[in-house]
Parts: structure tokens; C-alpha cells; sequence
């Protein structure tokens, strides 16, 4: 369980409980939820009786009923006596399926609920009042049942389970686990160690800044082939499998309105720097803050983008970028690409990895990719526990002799401040006399107009593939740490 040692041992804890007990899990499609929760019962197998039920995005909620009762049959072996047409009927049934298996023999009750959000999204056919009354009835008199509801829509869950305080569950979750993807270095571990891959550690980021840490992407990875050729399999040859992968992710999340979350991403795609709330009003014209608000925090929720707070304003000014590679990905090669382009072109992604737009792309999916990942970069640094905040700063100005300038990542200790430049090469990066009066400049500003008290230590960090270069400008410029893809994900 590469990755999700912390999630198990939740779960393990919970089940051995010696009362009943309602988990909730969340986290993007294909992330590993569903194999996490089958993980943990395998090691319970023998103390537990496993109910298990997926909801569907496409099924209509009469269907959707009829395959929980034969979820109910196959996994407890009781059939209804009449016929079940609403939800507090058929967890009257479950509840009475329940009690027969008990008094057999009393064990541990497991009820998995996988993708909860499909099942009556709008509560329409009253699914999630029903449940909660199950729960609350049957928890309330034994203390042997473990409920797990899962599901990819974190905005979902969170807004109808967690925050609704009318809801008929709300301050009754137990436990909350958030599933994230897995980071560069779990990545690597899972690479080597599961696929059996010998890659260096830019190879490694290579992969990770177009599939992200989703293991159900890294699995489809072939390591007899090339990773050209993989990606080319796996996106642009007819029925590969992740071609359509963004636009069912948005669908299955976002229903009807998942074109109004696509416009906002593609925007974001365009812009390695972000955008406020009130910016991307602008551009979108919307005659709605709150919409834009709203989508912006599904979004975030979901984990597609992430908003970094401008240093000394917290609450303003917040930027949104997006983070997701896969949509990174997406909407940069693969967005308007058609089937005949790739008919006409067996390898496909080779001209692109050749191409100078690529280059340009992957230095703006590298420091993506480190807004996911800080905490390896804080674990190198050593000062985790002294992190006061991170974010960005940017100096405007009207002045046609004054220069602006714009730190993308910002991290504050105390009075300690690093400003960090990731910069994604083939080989070691050469500071030149023009790119060291830009970071001259960053310096200067951020001390005049961001610090402004005399209390201050500035440390200049380079994040690299490879390291910096020793040359005059590097001494000139007193860089203060030179950190590799070595240093953050060992040799």
C-alpha cells in the first residue's frame, strides 16, 4: 500500500472499534478509494461481513434501487418479500437482513457505499434521509457496524454529509479521509517498486507532470516501452484509454455544468501565474460573482487547482492556478486534437516532445507540480515546523523607469524568507548577466515593498532538475540553496 499507510491504519483502527462507526472518504476519480477500502477488508476478511455498493453516474434512480436489493441478496443472501419501490423501504430491508446475520453469528458489519454523490445527487428520491435514518436507528441499539460512504465528488460529499447542518448526517462522521494523489516521491516508489521501471529522477518528474500521482494512470505504464512511447499509447492511438479521460472526469463531476468548470480551467491553463476571482470575472463576463466563487471552490475542493495567497495580504488577492497535470496536459496537447490527426501520425507524441513549445510547456508544468509537492522541498530545507506561510508576491508599477517584478513562490519562516526559482533543464541551468538582474531585482523589491522593516534574512533557492551551475553570477548573487531532483527524491 504504497502511499496510503496513514489511510489504512485509519480504517484498521475504526474496524476494530467496539462500537458502530461512519467513515467518510473522498478524493478524483481513479485515485485508489475503492482499492484502499477491498485492502482493508481483505485483512478483516474473517471478522467481518462485507456489503458492498457502487452508485452510477448514468442510471436513473429506479435501477439504481433495484441494484441495491441485489446488492443486498448477493452479499447478505436475503430477498425482499414484496416489492421495495422507495429508499426508506429498502433500508428497512437491509436493516431487518442485517439483524438475521447477527443473531447467526455476531461480527464486525461492514457497509461500503462507493460513488454515495451518483446514487440521488439532488436528493430527489430521498436516498441520503433514508440512510441517515438506517444509521441512526440501527447504530443507536449495536455496536458492530463500520459504514464507509466514497465518493470522487469532494464538493459534493462535504456540502450534502459534512456541512449541512439540516442534513441528516451531519456531525455523526466518525472519520474523514481525503485521499490525495500521491507525490513525486511515492511516485517513484510506486514505479520502481510496483512496475518494476529503472528511471532516473527527471524521468521520473517527466511521468508525473503528465499523469500525476493517480494510480490507476501509472498502472496502464508498460516498462518495456519507452516513456514516449508510452504516453503516445495511452493518449493519442485510437482507444487509448485516457484520450477522453478529462472530459469524463468533469462530466462524472460536474454533470450539465462541467462546461462552465472546463472554460475555467482552460482559461487557468493558459497562465502559469493564476488568477483572482476577479480577474477571471472579466474574462469569463460573468454577471455573477457568486457562481464564479462557487465553481472555484469545487474546483479546489476537488483538487484541479489550488489558490496561493499573496505574502502580507492572506485574504485577498488570492490566485488560482492550475495543478492538476493531467489537465495541464489536456488542455495543452491533447484539447482539439481529432482522430484523423492521429490516424495520419503513428507517433504522434514523439513531434511534440521535440518541439520548442514543449520545452516551454514542461517549465510551466515543473513549477506546477511543486505547489502539490512543497512538502518535500520544506522536508530538504529542514524548517517544516517553522513555515509561517507560502505564496506568491508581485510588485506593479505605473513607473515606466521603475521595473516590476513577480516571485511566484514565497515561503516565510520567521523573519527567514526564501524565494524559491524552479526551473525544469535538461542539464545544470546557467544563471546569464540578464536572468541574475531579474532575480537582483526580485530581491530588491520584495525588501523594499513586501518586508519593510529591518528585521529580515532573504534566501535565494533554486529548485532544479540538475543543480546551478557555479559561475560569477551564481556567487554574485549568494544563491542560498541549490536543490535538485537528487536532493528531494534520492539518488
Amino acid at each position: 500500500m504504497i502511499g496510503r499507510r496513514k489511510e489504512l491504519e485509519i480504517l484498521n483502527n475504526v474496524c476494530n472499534e467496539k462500537e458502530s462507526k461512519l467513515v467518510v472518504i473522498h478524493g478524483r476519480r481513479r485515485i485508489g478509494k475503492t482499492y484502499l477500502v477491498n485492502h482493508m477488508f481483505k485483512q478483516h476478511k474473517e471478522d467481518c461481513l462485507f456489503f458492498k455498493f457502487t452508485g452510477s453516474a448514468t442510471q436513473n434512480p429506479k435501477i439504481q434501487m433495484e441494484n441495491f436489493i441485489f446488492a443486498i441478496e448477493e452479499y447478505l443472501g436475503e430477498s425482499p418479500e414484496k416489492k421495495l419501490t422507495e429508499w426508506n423501504q429498502i433500508f428497512n430491508f437491509l436493516k431487518n437482513s442485517l439483524y438475521k446475520k447477527m443473531n447467526e453469528k455476531k461480527k464486525k458489519i461492514v457497509l461500503f457505499i462507493d460513488e454515495v454523490a451518483w446514487i440521488d445527487r439532488n436528493n430527489k428520491v430521498d436516498f441520503l434521509s433514508s440512510f441517515g435514518h438506517f444509521y441512526e436507528n440501527y447504530s443507536g441499539s449495536n455496536d458492530n457496524l463500520m459504514v464507509i460512504l466514497c465518493g470522487s465528488n469532494a464538493s459534493w460529499i462535504k456540502e450534502k454529509i459534512m456541512k449541512d447542518t439540516t442534513g441528516p448526517l451531519y456531525h455523526r462522521i466518525d472519520e474523514e479521509i481525503s485521499m490525495l494523489p500521491f507525490d513525486i516521491k511515492e511516485t517513484k516508489e510506486y514505479l520502481i517498486k510496483e512496475k518494476n521501471w529503472n528511471l532516473d529522477n527527471k524521468s521520473i518528474v517527466d511521468i508525473y507532470m503528465i499523469l500525476g500521482g493517480i494510480a490507476k494512470y501509472l498502472n496502464y505504464l508498460d516498462s518495456t516501452l519507452s516513456i514516449s512511447e508510452n504516453i503516445n499509447k495511452l493518449f493519442f492511438t485510437i482507444g487509448s484509454p485516457l484520450f477522453n479521460e478529462y472530459e469524463t472526469i468533469m462530466t462524472s463531476l460536474f454533470y450539465d455544468k462541467s462546461n462552465k468548470y472546463k472554460d475555467i480551467l482552460t482559461i487557468l491553463s493558459k497562465n502559469n501565474k493564476g488568477y483572482t476571482i476577479a480577474e477571471l470575472e472579466k474574462i469569463i463576463s460573468s454577471d455573477s460573482r457568486y457562481k464564479i466563487s462557487s465553481n472555484i471552490d469545487n474546483l479546489e475542493d476537488t483538487g484541479f487547482i489550488k489558490g496561493i495567497n499573496k505574502f502580507n495580504n492572506i485574504k485577498k488577492e488570492i490566485k488560482y492556478i492550475l495543478v492538476d497535470p493531467l489537465c495541464l496536459f489536456h488542455l495543452k496537447w491533447i484539447r482539439g486534437t481529432s482522430k484523423s490527426d492521429i490516424i495520419s501520425n503513428t507517433d504522434y507524441f514523439s513531434n511534440i516532445l521535440s518541439s520548442n513549445n514543449y520545452n516551454k510547456w514542461t517549465g510551466f508544468a515543473f513549477e506546477a507540480i511543486w505547489f502539490l509537492n512543497i512538502h518535500l522541498y520544506l522536508d530538504k530545507r529542514g524548517l517544516k515546523s517553522a513555515v509561517k506561510s507560502i505564496g506568491y508576491w508581485d510588485y506593479k508599477t505605473k513607473d515606466k523607469e521603475d521595473k516590476g517584478a513577480q516571485i511566484d513562490l514565497v515561503i516565510e519562516y520567521n523573519n527567514v524568507y526564501d524565494l524559491v526559482e524552479c526551473k525544469y533543464y535538461n542539464k545544470e541551468f546557467e544563471i546569464n548577466k540578464n536572468y541574475s538582474e531579474i532575480l537582483l531585482n526580485k530581491k530588491d523589491k520584495f525588501i523594499q515593498y513586501a518586508i519593510k522593516r529591518k528585521k529580515y534574512d532573504i534566501k535565494l533557492c533554486m529548485l532544479t532538475t540538475y543543480g546551478t551551475k557555479r559561475n560569477q553570477y551564481y556567487n554574485q548573487l549568494n544563491i542560498s540553496q541549490d536543490i535538485t531532483l537528487d536532493d528531494l527524491l534520492g539518488e
